[in-house]
């Protein structure tokens, strides 16, 4: 069994930063722009359907209590997280704006996670399934035309794990930087995102080692890298909460939409585990990887676990919602922590196979379940 100390399963040097590729900016603009381009036409076709966007709704509500100009700021501790109720506030509450915004989002996002497996060598076939997992099937494009907020977490939490990987890889502690920079943004757009901070600097001594560094010093400077960020950024909006508005907690108890703990503690936490049981079964992808690196190198699953554990805390608090969210989250786990470095012939053809019935089980998990996300594609559909 390999050691917390030993040298991870993806160590050898990145080529290339996961931003720079296509390494012409042209290229790489154009691929922006086709990812986006689905997401875009999606927006637009949920102007006619009959779904209820009911997480954009409470977002332009939120939006809504924004008051530009209003030098007595009363209205602060109504609306965190607050940077996304001022993006809401800027785009009127428009649920379509929203949509195009996600759209925009997530032509950078999946261009970063496109540049991760070419820079893993996982070559074309793999790369293109892999990536098919996300943009051939409705989780990503729920998220994208219902839950902007989420969504944004989403985007959020995968530059923060592109700046883990890299700091334990490249012990580049400018990624580092970016990857705490990132998670103190994240939990000012998505309420549930302070989960993830928190469950990430609890590991920080793990990032350290497997970086190659050691002592308390560099245990307490990464648990700071990655968290001072958040915490600042939380306790500043508690401050001038509290300074403008009397109110010690910021708005932070009504960060749950549907209430914390729906259904009770006990009945949120059995709701929160089937959603991650069935959402797991559903990513053969990723099982088969994290088989594969149990038998290999255990270590390695301490952050993808890590933040497997924030996304059912999120739902067993009330801050998330199941529909797309986990199973989204679970793949980008896959593209930035798990995913193997420069697989054989055979590996790659594993990967496009355990892609192609991920494809095949996410469609029938969606088409026959009652939940949430299944109606949608249904009223999308006019089915």
């Amino acid at each position: 069994m390999a050691s917390p100390a030993s040298t991870p399963l993806r160590t050898a040097s990145r080529r290339s930063a996961a931003d720079t590729w296509p390494a012409r900016p042209a290229a790489r603009w154009l691929l922006r722009l086709a990812l986006a381009l689905p997401f875009v036409a999606v927006a637009l076709l949920s102007r006619d359907s009959p779904w209820p966007a009911d997480a954009n709704r409470a977002l332009a509500a939120r939006g809504d209590l924004v008051r530009w100009g209003d030098t007595s700021l009363g209205w602060t501790a109504d609306v965190y997280p607050p940077l996304s109720a001022a993006l809401s506030s800027l785009l009127g509450g428009s649920n379509l704006g929203m949509s195009l915004v996600a759209a925009a989002v997530l032509g950078f996002t999946l261009q970063r996670l496109t540049a991760v497996l070419v820079r893993e060598g996982l070559g074309p076939w793999a790369t293109g399934a892999v990536l098919g997992t996300l943009v051939l099937t409705p989780p990503l494009y729920y998220l994208a035309a219902n839950n902007l907020e989420a969504l944004l977490g989403v985007a959020l939490l995968v530059l923060a794990l592109d700046g883990i990987a890299a700091f334990v890889e490249r012990q580049s502690t400018e990624a580092g930087f970016r990857a705490g920079l990132a998670l103190g943004l994240a939990v000012m757009v998505d309420p549930g995102a302070w989960l993830y901070a928190l469950t990430l600097a609890a590991v920080a001594p793990f990032f350290v080692r497997r970086a190659g560094r050691s002592g308390p010093g560099a245990h307490t400077a990464t648990v700071a890298v990655l968290l001072f960020p958040a915490v600042a950024a939380v306790l500043f909006w508690l401050y001038i909460s509290w300074w403008f508005s009397a109110d010690p907690l910021g708005g932070l108890e009504h960060a749950a939409p549907g209430g914390w703990f729906p259904g009770g503690v006990a009945g949120s936490a059995a709701a929160a585990g089937r959603a991650v049981a069935l959402t797991l079964l559903a990513a053969p992808l990723v099982l088969a990887s994290a088989t594969v690196r149990a038998v290999r190198d255990p270590w390695s699953l301490i952050a993808p676990g890590i933040a497997l554990a924030g996304l059912y805390l999120s739902l067993w608090l009330g801050l998330r919602e199941p529909g797309g969210q986990t199973y989204v989250v679970l793949v980008a786990l896959y593209v930035l922590l798990l995913a193997p470095r420069a697989p054989g012939p055979r590996r790659r053809a594993l990967i496009v196979g355990a892609a192609v019935l991920q494809l095949a089980v996410g469609w029938l998990v969606v088409l026959t379940s009652g939940s949430a996300l299944g109606d949608w594609v249904r009223a999308l559909i006019g089915a």
